[in-house]
């Protein structure tokens, strides 16, 4: 009787979990539909901008160029690539800070964000990219990516030959980051300087790219990526106890840290290709879900993605009544800050210790 009381708990907590990411996630989606509608700069009234959504929902266009333009090809994508984006960055940090069991852990921590701006420096200012595409935006793309997952194969490949623990990781990580960083500033000392100012505005981390051919493999990406860690996280939650703790329960550390690694890296680079660098959002989402549903990763994960799609589309929409242009990647930052401290000062010590 007694056993049956606290399995009704038990699945009672876990519903209220699940059921808070659900509300979080929803209340993100709500908000990015809201945000197509939010264009300071562009002076659309709000009907105007509904008739336009509904017209290419009912499978026709608007009639008027560019309020097709505007509306459907860039307001649309844009919210949809915030959503997959937060999610995506905050899933990655939940990964990160499990297994190296460190709370500023991001999904940059391995050097995959010094790497793609590397990628993107080699391109912009010496015309080198890994695989010549003949599209200057998708060669960008293309280098990013690629050289974002170098960093991380090169901590796999180590660790195969010598056991790292989650300390050494972080370090080979801010090496990798520092070397990478060194070349990139090596490039731009004798750079054009609009080069410079394109490396800039993409180290700072963007959404205004985003396309309709584009967002999708970013969603997919993202949603593929979750749906794996997802299924690890029965085991990265006992790993988060130690590794000889996780052995003795049968779980192969090796595997499942390098599998997480792989897919995190995949995501993330994928993300940073199209977006840049948009910085605190892996490590500000999952401290706010640690606070709401605790530590478990099968509830952390899933209630880290919906707030990292709300926390980023909520700053997107900021920067859509800001007077000059800003990227997202500014005001994630300026936000991302004082919140860390105060979520560190209030709640996030609890959960870690």
């Amino acid at each position: 009787m007694e056993m049956s009381a606290l399995e009704s708990l038990y699945r009672s907590t876990s519903n209220r979990k699940l059921t808070l990411s659900v509300c979080i996630l929803a209340v993100a989606v709500a908000v990015a539909f809201l945000s197509i509608f939010v264009n300071h700069f562009t002076g659309l009234s709000f009907s105007v901008s509904w008739d336009v959504l509904t017209a290419h929902l009912g499978g026709h266009d608007y009639g008027v160029y560019y309020y097709d333009l505007i509306v459907w090809d860039y307001f649309v994508p844009r919210a949809i690539m915030a959503v997959f984006v937060g999610a995506g960055l905050a899933v990655g940090g939940v990964v990160m800070q499990s297994m190296l069991r460190n709370p500023i852990a991001d999904p940059y921590t391995t050097g995959v964000a010094s790497g793609a701006s590397f990628g993107v420096a080699l391109y912009l200012m010496l015309g080198f990219a890994l695989i010549p595409t003949g599209n200057y935006a998708l060669s960008i793309t293309t280098n990013a990516i690629l050289f974002a997952l170098i960093p991380t194969a090169a901590i796999v490949l180590i660790s195969r030959r010598k056991n790292m623990t989650p300390t050494t990781t972080i370090l080979a990580g801010v090496a990798v980051m520092y070397v990478f960083r060194a070349g990139t500033s090596i490039m731009t000392l004798s750079a054009d300087p609009d080069a410079v100012e394109q490396l800039y505005m993409w180290n700072v981390g963007t959404l205004v790219d985003a396309r309709w051919d584009n967002i999708w493999i970013v969603a997919g990406v993202t949603a593929v990526s979750t749906a794996v860690v997802l299924s690890l996280s029965r085991y990265m939650s006992i790993m988060t106890a130690g590794d000889k703790s996780a052995k003795s329960m049968g779980v192969r550390t090796k595997v499942v840290r390098t599998v997480a690694l792989i897919t995190v890296a995949v995501m993330t680079a994928t993300i940073v290709g199209y977006v840049g660098t948009i910085g605190f959002m892996g490590l500000i989402a999952p401290h706010v879900a640690r606070i709401l549903v605790g530590s478990n990763l099968k509830y952390l994960i899933p209630c880290s993605a919906a707030c990292g799609a709300l926390i980023l589309i909520a700053c997107d929409c900021v920067t859509k009544f800001m007077v000059s242009s800003v990227p997202v990647g500014v005001i994630t930052s300026v936000i991302g800050g004082p919140l860390f401290i105060i979520l560190l000062i209030r709640g996030a010590k609890k959960v870690w210790y």
